[in-house]
């Protein structure tokens, strides 16, 4: 954010319980920041500091971070928390932190790239899309993202917005060879058992030259029990999306930074808040040939469960 000159941004606002803690960095090419301050309402004690070192602005100068953290009486922010800041030179600011986070949120890649994906099927002209798990049960259909003639929405569980049900690992005993120009799945792949066995499937169902988007986690918290198998680094797709599987790399990215604590402090684990997860991982990858691969086996030779149903369609997760 920029403010009569001077330059801000907050990195990390994270809430643990009843504290709340916001890292970020200040600059001024001729001033340099004398305090910071967290303001919201029930704030029992707080703990401030300026001139920290910050690697991610090292260009713009030494000693630029800043962090605020409060107690709060409840747990929560309100909506109108906000950094105060004051200068050596005697400048004053505020910013509504709410504001400051949407700021950082929009520097994230994965909707960019999203974007990038949409505006290529698109390009396309008459696209048909497979969308692999695209049932609506967090209450999103993305099948409005796209205009285009065909979007098949094909899913483990029937929902209001599910056109084919089916396993993920037999795409190819639902649809024709080379059928889709593009394949879309969102927040789907730590839920299936054997990931590689449906990256084949997604080649068999693809045209030459289409294209895949696969968006899930790295980090993030167990959920839709027993069916969550997996997390993905932004190296783990090279595994799954590779000249013997029929695919090139686009792009790749990660964000939704994430903490890492754990439930019992050990000497070993002191400073663990400072490692980093992602809550995003996302790839675009294109198809260059056929499969070279194979796979026999279904998820139903291995485990007699099933992916949990919801009660309804607006179901978290």
């Amino acid at each position: 954010m920029l403010r009569d000159g001077y330059t801000f941004m907050v990195d990390s606002v994270a809430k643990f319980f009843n504290t709340v803690r916001v890292h970020g960095w200040f600059h001024h090419p001729r001033d340099t920041l004398r305090s910071v301050e967290l303001l919201d309402d029930g704030v029992v004690a707080s703990l401030n500091a300026v001139g920290l070192e910050y690697e991610g602005v090292a260009s713009l100068g030494a000693n630029k971070g800043f962090s605020a953290q409060i107690l709060r009486r409840a747990e929560g922010l309100g909506a109108q928390a906000r950094l105060r800041f004051r200068t050596r030179r005697g400048w004053r600011g505020e910013a509504i932190l709410a504001e400051l986070m949407q700021e950082r949120l929009a520097l994230y890649p994965s909707p960019a790239i999203m974007h990038r994906f949409i505006t290529a099927v698109e390009a396309m002209g008459q696209a048909r899309v497979l969308d692999v798990g695209g049932r609506a049960r967090s209450g999103v259909d993305r099948s409005q993202y796209f205009r285009v003639p065909e979007y098949v929405v094909f899913d483990v569980l029937p929902g209001s917005n599910v056109d084919v049900v089916g396993d993920a690992h037999d795409l190819a005993r639902h649809f024709p060879p080379e059928h889709f120009d593009a394949i879309l799945s969102c927040a789907v792949f730590e839920h299936l058992m054997m990931p590689w066995a449906v990256v084949t499937e997604m080649n068999r169902v693809l045209k030459p030259g289409g294209l895949v988007l696969v968006a899930t986690h790295q980090t993030l918290g167990m959920h839709d029990l027993p069916w969550d198998f997996w997390r993905f680094s932004d190296t783990a797709w090279d595994a799954l999306f590779n000249a013997r599987t029929g695919f090139e790399i686009v792009e790749r990215a990660l964000d939704g930074e994430q903490y890492i604590v754990p439930f019992i402090l050990t000497a070993a684990k002191l400073h663990a808040e400072r490692s980093v997860g992602f809550e995003g991982s996302v790839v675009l990858a294109r198809k260059i040939g056929p499969c070279t691969m194979s796979w026999p086996l279904r998820a139903a030779d291995i485990v007699g469960t099933m992916y949990p149903p919801m009660v309804d369609d607006a179901g978290g997760g």
